[in-house]
């Protein structure tokens, strides 16, 4: 499995989808679902602020408040003015983001006791000083009465409720119905429990229009990004605040307002508020602190307002002063916990929740991007591609989120598709660079030894470019070898006739590499080089013919050497062009890289015929046509080798740019002997190659023809064919 990136990769993707699964169904992985959240909030900075809509405006006991009033804080009296003045500006409904809790004690009750008694007693009796200032303190001892009288008068307002499991348990308390959902419908579904609770006084509950839940519950970076709509405590469920608040502006009784458990949603009359798994709201977020419109609560009390600022929206009456406690959002931390309520209701007047999407969709979207990245290791790309690949994959992820979340509302995860894509591209571009590193060894150990240091350097560069399971291609071939080599090695001891072949195949061997060649095995005193391959040379023609001239300069530097040995050694080498077969032959357990071929027996055959012929080199038609400017051949002969059917012309290598390997004098009169042979004229081709062994007596081949024509007649018979039939190797 570990030889296949592209099955190491699925394997990859799949173990990622079902942790994504997991992870989406109830087994979170809490650090990724951290920076899965710290996602969602660069989604709404990203975003930017939007205008929120204008159905909330938030009365703030603010630091103006405190300062030019600080009555309205610090005094219940001072509550039930702003409730007042608030009710006075027409809001179809009020919200108070605080609590109750304790009756009010500028006094202590005997004294308030004492007082009442006095009073009493003076009843029809002329008042005095004295019983005005009583009247005057007995009356400021009387805020909770006014509070009362204010919800009651303005009959629409919703006081706080909070529940958690760390409070004293919910009073007995009639008026707490009115925070719970006026229909349940629950199934295998339940919401969260609670045990207790803070909630206002008894009496100030009763004179209230509804209560509603104000905990805000933070994620574990003390980030605020849903509500909880469903709390049990027995067999009650209660709402948030936002819920009584929206349903009393539109005109909705408690009996309309639903929570569907199973169907994770809340029912605002005809409005549908869709709910996570664990019965929260997604807030969508409008913006930072003071993003939602706010009034001071003493601008209110003192008519400093216009009425149509809040007539017919919903009024929420919280603290904003400095020290108060503040939240964080996506937007950054310092918010008033009011405005999470602000949003909330905005949030469901517009419709516009932050919808996770599923479980099955995550999943999918880990699976698709991890199969991507996967693709692009099935396929031979190179690293640069493939990276870019990766970055394009990433990309779209990344863009997908972030369309669906700016157009949709939808929050679609990107950690996991994203942690799957670089988990596995990581991975298979670690395996491809040790892939590859091993492939580099391999290749240095196999061909260190057969070509050359710069091909060696380009087939490490890019070992994939090489073709090494078996191609076909055009190529050129080269074979030398030692003439009379048997005779020699009787001459000669066995330490002898290897210091020989040392001395010998050194040069020869370098002439190769030197020019690009793979040398591709010594056969005793033979050499058979392969140009072309495994390294792709346009020129591998010329490169062939390279090495021939320089194997006969070496053979010339070498022979006072070997004179000197009492030798006298003779070469002949074989060169010939066409396609064949490349890549590893052999069998399992043992193979070389090689290339085979009717080209390649040619090239032997070439090789071999130059004993016949004389010659030091003879190269086939195809190497001819290919030759580079410079080079000088002549043709010698058509033959049919052993093997061939069709016939092929033979020309020797004269000489190159870089070195002659023999010089002919009358080239024209050899021409002209070829021409008359082939066509038949005897007497004309034995006049032109007399005249050319004249001039050229050490040539074996013209002496080879003038011993044909000896044998024939003055004029060619019917269906004469110029070809030699050469029916051994």
């Amino acid at each position: 499995m570990l030889r296949s990136p592209a099955l190491v990769g699925a394997v990859l993707t799949c173990v990622c989808v079902v942790l994504c699964a997991l992870h989406r169904t109830g087994r979170e992985f809490r650090f990724l679902e951290r920076l899965e959240r710290a996602t969602l909030d660069l989604r709404f900075q990203q975003r930017g602020v939007q205008a929120p809509g204008d159905a909330v405006v938030i009365v703030a006991v603010d630091d103006r408040t405190i300062a030019e009033q600080p009555a309205l804080v610090e005094r219940r009296e001072g509550a039930a003015a702003i409730v007042r003045a608030t009710a006075a500006l027409g809001p179809a409904a009020i919200g108070v983001d605080g609590f109750y809790t304790d009756a009010e004690r500028l006094l202590s009750p005997e004294v308030v006791s004492a007082i009442d008694e006095h009073l009493a007693a003076r009843t029809g009796l002329k008042d005095e000083p004295a019983d005005v200032l009583l009247r005057r303190v007995r009356g400021e001892t009387r805020g909770d009465e006014a509070l009362v009288a204010a919800l009651r008068e303005a009959g629409n307002v919703v006081l706080a409720l909070h529940l958690d499991d760390g409070r004293a348990r919910l009073p007995r308390d009639a008026a707490l119905a009115s925070g719970t959902y006026g229909q349940v419908v629950v199934g295998e579904h339940r919401p969260l429990t609670a045990s207790g609770g803070v909630v206002s006084l008894a009496q100030f509950n009763a004179a209230a229009r509804g209560l509603g839940v104000v905990t805000v519950y933070e994620d574990e970076d003390h980030t605020v990004r849903e509500m909880l709509f469903a709390r049990q405590v027995g067999e009650s469920v209660y709402m948030p605040l936002v819920v009584p608040l929206v349903a009393l502006r539109e005109g909705l009784g408690r009996g309309e307002v639903a929570y569907v458990g199973d169907a994770r949603r809340v029912q605002i009359g005809e409005r549908d508020v869709p709910l996570t798994e664990r019965d929260t709201l997604l807030l969508n977020f409008r913006g930072p602190a003071g993003t939602f419109p706010t009034v001071s609560a003493v601008d209110v009390v003192n008519g400093r307002v216009p009425a149509e600022l809040l007539r017919g929206k919903i009024a929420l009456i919280g603290v904003t002063y400095f020290g108060h406690d503040t939240t964080r959002t996506p937007y950054g931390g310092g918010n008033p916990g009011v405005e999470l309520h602000a949003t909330a209701i905005d949030t469901v007047l517009a419709g516009d929740a932050v919808v996770r999407v599923s479980p099955l969709l995550e999943a999918l979207a880990c699976a698709l991007s991890g199969l991507l990245v996967v693709g692009l290791f099935a396929v031979r790309f190179g690293p640069l591609a493939r990276i870019a690949g990766i970055l394009i994959i990433v990309g779209a992820d990344v863009a997908a989120a972030w369309s669906l979340f700016s157009r949709a509302h939808v929050w679609h995860g990107v950690i996991w598709p994203l942690g799957t894509a670089v988990l596995v591209a990581v991975t298979l571009l670690a395996m491809a660079y040790v892939g590859e590193a091993v492939l580099r060894v391999r290749l240095r150990r196999s061909f260190v030894h057969y070509v050359g240091a710069d091909v060696l350097g380009e087939m490490l560069a890019d070992p994939h470019a090489l073709d090494l399971g078996g191609a076909r291609r055009e190529l050129t071939v080269l074979f030398s070898d030692i003439r009379d080599f048997t005779s020699l090695s009787e001459r000669l001891s066995p330490e002898e006739l290897v210091q020989l072949l040392n001395v010998y195949l050194t040069p020869m061997t370098e002439a190769v590499l030197l020019r690009g060649g793979y040398l591709d095995k010594y056969i005793g005193d033979a050499v058979m080089a392969v140009y072309g391959a495994p390294v792709p040379k346009r020129d591998h023609a010329a490169l062939a013919l390279s090495t021939a001239l320089a194997m006969s300069a070496a053979l010339a530097r070498l022979q006072p050497q070997l004179a000197a040995r009492g030798v006298d050694l003779k070469i002949g080498v074989g060169v010939n062009t066409g396609e064949m077969v490349v890549g590893n032959m052999g069998s399992r357990e043992r193979f070389d890289y090689t290339v085979v071929g009717d080209a390649v027996n040619l090239a032997s055959r070439l090789e071999g015929l130059t004993k016949v012929y004389g010659v030091f080199c003879l190269v086939g038609p195809a190497t001819r046509e290919q030759a580079p400017t410079g080079y000088e051949f002549r043709e010698l002969d058509l033959v049919r080798v052993k093997g061939k059917g069709q016939a092929v012309a033979l020309f020797e290598l004269l000489s190159g740019p870089e070195a002659v390997v023999t010089v002919r004098a009358a080239m024209d009169r050899w021409e002209t002997g070829i021409t008359a042979y082939r066509a038949g004229t005897f007497v004309r081709a034995r006049e032109a190659f007399a005249e050319f062994a004249a001039v050229n007596p050490d040539d074996a081949a013209v002496r080879m023809y003038l011993e044909r024509l000896a044998g024939l007649g003055d004029a060619a018979a019917a269906g004469w064919e110029p070809v030699v039939n050469f029916h051994s190797k």
